[in-house]
């Protein structure tokens, strides 16, 4: 299987996929509580796994993935009661971390950059981060997406939920079946509740993880192909007055 992390690549091994215009997707996940039967890396995980297997599959763009930001912005979870294991970064420093590893990585001569976020409580600053690095540095060229709202996602997600009507949640239906799917052994149904979650865990399968996932990857491998194409030019880049 072809490599597609970029931490295992060596300093001349980059130029290939500078020539090749290749995509770069940071996945941007969290560290925080996810009820009491699953680890606390399940946005982490999610967005990572599925932004290496559309890498790993997609043969006409080259793609490279960067090692998960793993901590994103949580206080809400700070906040409870039962909030043991959650990491959150404050409002600027989040937004600073983001646009500094973005910067680097343009900076190496990659002009296709896509943030893939996997936690709710990102999606709008992962999103102000695009004008803050075209305020700041002049990048007007990086892309956000959330994976569970890629296109044709919410639909599956919709056609076969029981008891979540197809949204997310918070390790509810579709984060424990993902989890089941991609880490078994660090899921413990025993415990799982619609408690202290947003959405309902019991009715989650290992099946229902399989068909979200390959909905997302499926979905993620046709964006990666119309963002090389040029499909998402950026709309806020002014042209000039002739």
């Amino acid at each position: 299987m072809k490599n597609v992390q970029w931490e295992q690549l060596k300093r001349t091994e980059f130029e290939q996929y500078i020539a090749a215009d290749a995509v770069v997707i940071i996945p941007v996940g969290a560290t925080e509580q996810h009820g009491r039967h699953l680890p606390v890396n399940t946005d982490t995980s999610c967005c990572y796994a599925i932004a290496r297997a559309a890498a790993e599959r997609i043969e006409d763009v080259k793609v490279l993935v960067l090692p998960p930001i793993w901590t994103g912005y949580s206080p809400h979870h700070m906040q409870m009661a039962e909030a043991a294991g959650t990491i959150s970064l404050g409002f600027h420093t989040f937004a600073d971390l983001l646009t500094d590893v973005a910067a680097c990585v343009y900076a190496h001569g990659f002009r296709r950059i896509m943030f893939l976020n996997g936690h709710g409580g990102n999606t709008a600053l992962v999103q102000a981060v695009r004008f803050k690095l075209g305020e700041e540095k002049q990048i007007s060229s990086v892309h956000c997406f959330t994976y569970w709202t890629l296109p044709d996602v919410p639909e599956l997600m919709q056609s076969i939920s029981e008891t979540d009507k197809g949204h997310i949640g918070h390790a509810g239906e579709f984060e424990t079946s993902l989890q089941l799917l991609l880490q078994p052994d660090l899921v413990d149904m025993s415990v799982a509740r619609w408690a202290g979650t947003l959405g309902d865990p019991t009715t989650a399968t290992a099946e229902k993880g399989g068909k979200v996932f390959e909905a997302v990857v499926t979905s993620l491998m046709n964006v990666i192909r119309r963002y090389h194409a040029g499909e998402y030019e950026d709309s806020r880049v002014c042209r000039k007055v002739i």
